[in-house]
């Protein structure tokens, strides 16, 4: 720790003592924050002018009408709204000359109204509904975000004019059910009246015949007795017309006895007496013509008898038939009057009631009716629900909102610019005996302080143009903290792989600036960029400049400290013990690149040759024998050596334009197969950096194989030391 803390003071003293580097060192510290600062301004609030965007306007709507809403004209309507709305640049012009305007780029949009819209709109009413439409001209090359912002006006007004339309048609039925209301008002009071007296009416008609059948009652009642007395009296006749019956029946035999009593007589005195036989004849023949009167009259008066019994018998079945349907109307009669009882009781409470209505509900909602508001419920129907909106987290400037992706670009930015100008090989001068580790971490600790700088220079720029925060000293150390997370990754790349590295740093860059949601939330991009999102770290450090800004949330703040932490673990476990792993991939690189006379001559790798200790061991130990397998090994690969990069540049080649190809016959996939393609490139420089390194570690070998006894020791000695 000891040398680390050396190195460093060494490097500061050497920049103390020029000028001119501490004068780059201040752009270094204040460049990378101007990239925030002019961004954060510039997107302060972009859309508060939104007002200076030229919106084209037409109203070509010649209005319409019906019975339902009257004199309609949305158009106009329309226009009047807008002229009140302040949110885009609205200008009301011709057909033609809108069409111009957005032509040229005056304008980035316009909106026409049609003649029929208003009657389109109606058509609604009439069971011929035509879909009303408003036609939107949009010039999509003058810029990317103005054409989703006029999208936004188109939205505006379709949502102006279905609130014209319904406030009008909302208005006309609040006024038709006023008016009704009060007509119903009316309606209701004289029926209400009519009812009353027709139900009072209906009562005494009622009540007179609940009377009317008290009397019948009563005569059915005196019917009833009548008829029993005359069913006894014809009982009585029927015994008399019996005991009658049974008289003639015994005058007609004894009539019939006197008869054949005469004739006998008549015979005998006839026979007996000669003299004065002809006046007994006579006066027999007389008595017999007297009695067959008399038999005669009696077989007439029982025939009369019998034929009054059979009339009698008739009559008192009639009279019995007749007193069952008079004592069934009796009680026809009775339950009648019991219903009508009933009736005349609901009579008398309907006419209660009714008398009562006035002070119900109904009256009263229809007092209601007649008090609306017709312009207060248009207005409602409009706009039926208000959101009451409740700011979680509130952030009012959209610059702050930003703030957060623009500070930690300014970071890594800064961060790359520390490895770009300053070196980061150490020399040994005044501190001999350096390792690696030491020269490694005495180097990191100088960036570490310059990145800190840049950090709180950033912070205090911030809070000078406004950048909202929740705490002044979260706010300062959190970039710092964010600052030397991205320190340690672009230094441990840059490092470990030299001018690999340092691509590497800006292609992440490159990457995160979409699939680490800086400006849209991460659900909105790709999957392909969403599969990626939990491996950057700037997801982490725009998370957590996000609490500072915009306020704190539990542990989520400590949560995205502590993902940064693991990346700078990573970081430090690549550039202290990973690195000598591909230290000679390193200088292959530099040293391919510094053949070329126009790169910076930097190694970037660990000092010395980049012999490795088996081999030195291995040619000591026996020269011969290491020679003749490293030939064995070398002559096959410089035989095909050309075939096979040959071979991987041309299948590089074939499998981008494959991918090419797919992306264009399918292009719902085209983010993915750039995806490959990107990964194919990574695949084939592998292969390229793979086959060099092969060649290079040969070449090495082979120089191990040729070095005298005495230098090989002194290699060895040299690696020992550096491990």
């Amino acid at each position: 720790m000891r040398n680390v803390w050396r190195v460093l003071k060494r490097d500061v003293k050497r920049l103390v003592r020029v000028p001119l580097a501490l004068v780059i060192i201040g752009g270094a510290l204040i460049t990378p924050s101007l990239y925030a600062w002019f961004n954060i301004t510039a997107f302060w609030n972009p859309f508060d002018n939104t007002k200076d965007l030229s919106i084209a306007v037409v109203n070509l709507d010649e209005g319409a009408s019906n019975s339902l809403v009257g004199e309609i004209n949305v158009g106009d309507q329309l226009v009047a709204k807008l002229k009140d709305n302040d949110d885009l640049g609205w200008h009301f012009l011709s057909e033609e000359a809108a069409m111009d305007s957005v032509h040229s780029g005056e304008s980035f949009a316009a909106f026409v109204v049609p003649e029929t819209f208003s009657a389109d709109l109606l058509s609604i009413t009439t069971g011929d509904f035509t879909q009303p439409k408003l036609l939107y001209y949009v010039n999509e090359k003058e810029n990317g975000v103005a054409p989703e912002i006029t999208d936004t006006g188109a939205t505006t007004l379709q949502t102006q004019v279905t609130d014209a339309f319904t406030q009008q048609v909302a208005e006309t039925v609040a006024t038709a059910i006023r008016e009704g209301s009060e007509v119903a008002e009316e309606d209701l009071a004289a029926a209400e009246a009519q009812v009353i007296s027709d139900l009072q009416s209906v009562s005494a008609v009622i009540a007179q015949t609940r009377g009317t059948l008290g009397a019948l009652e009563g005569k059915i009642s005196d019917a009833r007795a009548g008829l029993q007395r005359n069913e006894g009296v014809f009982g009585e006749i029927d015994v008399i017309l019996g005991d009658a019956q049974t008289t003639l029946t015994d005058v007609n035999a004894l009539a019939a006895s006197a008869q054949s009593e005469l004739l006998r007589l008549a015979g005998e005195a006839t026979t007996g007496y000669v003299i004065g036989s002809a006046e007994v004849g006579q006066a027999a023949s007389g008595a017999l013509e007297a009695v067959g009167r008399v038999s005669a009259a009696s077989s007439a008066i029982l025939a009369a008898v019998q034929a009054q019994q059979a009339i009698l018998g008739q009559s008192a079945v009639l009279i019995q038939g007749l007193d069952q349907q008079l004592a069934q109307t009796a009680t026809a009669l009775g339950s009648l009057d019991a219903s009508l009882a009933a009736v005349e009781g609901d009579m008398s409470v309907a006419i209660s009631d009714l008398q009562t209505l006035g002070g119900v509900a109904l009256f009263q909602d229809l007092e209601a009716l007649t008090n609306l508001d017709p312009e207060q419920i248009a207005a409602f129907l409009a706009t039926p629900v208000k959101v009451d909106q409740h700011t979680i987290f509130p952030t009012p400037a959209y610059g702050s909102l930003m703030g957060a992706l623009f500070i930690n670009l300014s970071l890594w930015i800064g961060a790359f610019v520390l490895v770009v100008i300053l070196r980061l090989d150490v020399d040994e001068d005044e501190i001999p005996d350096l390792t690696e580790r030491q020269k490694y971490m005495g180097r990191w600790s100088l960036f570490a302080c310059i990145a800190v700088l840049q950090a709180i220079v950033l912070s205090i720029g911030n809070m000078i143009i406004g950048v909202q925060h929740v705490n002044v000293f979260a706010f300062t150390i959190t970039p710092i903290l964010i600052g030397l997370a991205y320190l340690s990754v672009i230094y441990a790349l840059s490092v470990t792989f030299g001018y690999v590295g340092k691509g590497l740093a800006v292609l992440l860059v490159i990457m995160q600036i979409p699939g680490a949601s800086g400006i849209y939330p991460i659900q909105l991009m790709p999957e392909f960029f969403q599969s990626l999102y939990p491996f950057f770290p700037f997801t982490y450090g725009i998370d957590a400049m996000r609490e500072v800004i915009s306020g704190f949330a539990g542990l989520a703040y400590w949560k995205y400290l502590g993902m940064l932490a693991i990346f700078v673990a990573l970081s430090f476990f690549l550039g202290l013990v990973m690195r000598r792993h591909f230290a000679n991939v390193t200088r292959l690189f530099t040293t391919q690149v510094r053949d070329t006379e126009l790169f910076t001559s930097e190694d970037g790798a660990p000092t010395g040759r980049g012999y490795r200790v088996n081999h030195v061991l291995r040619a000591l130990a026996d020269r011969a024998r290491y020679n003749e397998r490293l030939q064995k090994r070398a002559r096959p690969f410089a035989r095909s050596y050309r075939s096979i990069l040959k071979g991987i540049v041309a299948a590089g080649v074939l499998g981008m334009l494959v991918l090419a190809a797919l992306s264009i016959l399918v292009p719902s996939a085209k983010i993915e197969f750039v995806g490959l393609w990107i990964l194919w490139l990574i695949l084939v420089f592998i292969a390229l950096v793979a086959l060099e390194y092969i060649r290079y570690s040969l070449r090495l070998s082979v120089e191990v194989g040729d070095m005298p006894e005495d230098r090989l020791r002194e290699e060895l000695m040299e690696l020992e030391s550096k491990r």
